[in-house]
C-alpha cells in the first residue's frame, strides 16, 4: 500500500498515468497540447494541473472507478481527460511537449465550481 497524496492510506498502489504511445509519465505542469471540443477539435497549448495519484484528491477529478488528468489551458480553460483504466494512459487528445518546474498553473481546487 502506498499513501495518498494527502498522507492518507489510500489502499491500494497508485500506478503512474501515462501519456498514450509513450512510456513518459504525466507530471504536474507539464507543457502539452491538447485537443479542443469546443472549437473545431484544434489543437491548444496547456499544462498539466491534475494528475490521480500525485494531486489532492478531487470528486470532480476521481470517482465512480475512474481518473481524469486535469489540463488547464493557457487561455484559461480547464479541461479534464480519461485516464485509460485498462492501460493507465491519458487518451491521445492529449500530446506531451515539455517539463516544467510545477509551477504557474491552476490546480481543480482554484477553478470556481461554475467552470466544471
Amino acid at each position: 500500500m502506498t499513501a495518498g497524496p494527502d498522507g492518507s492510506d489510500s489502499g491500494a498502489m497508485v500506478k503512474p498515468v501515462r501519456y498514450a504511445g509513450s512510456d513518459a509519465t504525466v507530471q504536474l505542469g507539464d507543457r502539452v497540447l491538447y485537443r479542443s471540443a469546443l472549437v473545431w477539435w484544434r489543437w491548444k497549448e496547456g499544462r498539466i494541473s491534475y494528475v490521480p495519484g500525485v494531486s489532492k484528491p478531487h470528486p470532480e477529478m476521481e470517482h465512480g472507478g475512474l481518473q481524469w488528468v486535469g489540463v488547464s489551458g493557457v487561455d484559461g480553460t480547464f479541461r479534464g481527460v480519461l485516464v485509460e483504466p485498462d492501460s493507465g494512459r491519458v487518451r491521445r487528445s492529449v500530446r506531451f511537449r515539455s517539463r516544467t518546474d510545477g509551477s504557474g498553473f491552476l490546480t481543480p481546487d482554484e477553478i470556481p465550481d461554475g467552470e466544471w
